[in-house]
């Protein structure tokens, strides 16, 4: 394994946890303006509790992936401080990552709604029905979705300033060689080329 790159199993889980979560926030932002089609607002918010359950299991393969397995040096042209901001910015979007679903299923579990898991089995409620957290959860949970949007765009922003601006390879080490090969610039004229 290039000791650049991200091995092949943490790249997909990187991936598929960025597609699902930005199709769940897509499809819960979609869900809660539909408050004049209660039968279509329902059809939605089970679809974003199908996709969001989903990134419970990826996140905790994620974590036991990263716990077993060193990330690759990527930062070492960073300063002390970008590197810190780097890391705070890093554990606080694993702690949203966390919030947001569990913060959901509270929500549900509260207001006594089930929690489906890509439509093939239902989580259990963490607590008993009691309607009147529901809307405390609720607002908890909203504040973490756009929180992680924020995040996410961040985090995507300066993964394209460290590639573009900086000139280095943090961006390609976590893409698929298909992807990477794209990206590949020559330092000299700042042309994109192909591997």
């Amino acid at each position: 394994m290039d000791s650049k790159q991200y091995t092949p199993v943490a790249k997909a889980l990187h991936w598929t946890m960025a597609v699902v979560i930005i199709c769940a926030w897509a499809v819960g932002y979609y869900s809660s303006t539909l408050r004049q089609l209660p039968n279509l607002e329902h059809q939605t918010i089970m679809l974003h509790k199908s996709i969001a359950t989903v990134t419970i299991f990826l996140l905790a393969a994620r974590i036991l992936w990263r716990l077993t397995h060193r990330p690759p040096e990527t930062i070492a042209h960073l300063s002390s401080l970008e590197r810190r901001a780097a890391t705070a910015g890093h554990l606080i979007l694993y702690l949203c990552m966390v919030a947001l679903p569990a913060t959901g299923w509270l929500w549900s579990s509260a207001a006594g709604y089930p929690v489906p898991v890509a439509g093939l089995f239902f989580l259990p409620p963490l607590m008993e029905k009691a309607p009147e957290l529901a809307p405390i959860f609720r607002q908890i949970h909203f504040c973490f979705a756009y929180a992680i949007a924020f995040l996410v765009a961040g985090h995507a922003l300066m993964a394209l300033k460290h590639h573009f601006l900086d000139g280095n390879e943090s961006l390609q080490s976590m893409l698929p060689r298909w992807a990477a090969r794209w990206i590949v610039r020559d330092k000299g004229t700042g042309r994109s080329l192909t591997m």
